[in-house]
């Protein structure tokens, strides 16, 4: 065999060794559902997050609180987090202040209903506890298992 082969050869001997492990795929996890109730009720329309140093699975609830994870998630332990906002839509912009003293990023929250000029936070409010919303601060985790689980269920 001459050495213009090689890089050939060497390539498909990759190829062949990852297909072959049981290990999930890059930027692919392991199937994980469930289903999400806060006080025993459903929870619809929530975004829940199984979080890790080197991934992120992401999923949204329908409306009776169940929910998959789109790409899944790395087996091990992940850090869960949710977060679903009360749908209260922002008042019209004619509604917002004239933005005397303001920057252009503050003008933008206000104009969204994020804020008015005396500063105080308008926009909806985060129905789920904050113990669980934020990916780094959770207080929830689940072990993920290498084949993944189906009813990963968290009652807030």
């Amino acid at each position: 065999m001459t050495s213009r082969h090689t890089p050939a050869v060497i390539l498909l001997f990759t190829l062949m060794l990852t297909g072959c492990s049981d290990a999930p795929k890059p930027g692919r996890g392991v199937p994980v559902s469930g289903r999400i109730t806060l006080a025993g009720k459903p929870l619809a329309d929530a975004d829940i997050f199984f979080t890790n140093d080197t991934f992120i699975g992401f999923g949204k609830t329908d409306v009776d609180g169940r929910y998959r994870l789109v790409q899944g998630a790395l087996p091990g332990l992940n850090r869960v987090s949710m977060s679903r906002f009360d749908g209260q839509t922002p008042p019209p912009a004619a509604a917002q202040p004239a933005g005397d003293g303001m920057d252009a990023g503050q003008m933008a929250a206000a104009s969204m209903g994020w804020g008015n000029a005396a500063g105080k936070k308008t926009g909806p409010k985060q129905l789920v506890p904050p113990d669980y919303c934020e990916p780094a601060t959770t207080k929830l985790t689940f072990d993920v298992p290498k084949e993944g689980g189906a009813d990963v269920n968290f009652d807030l």
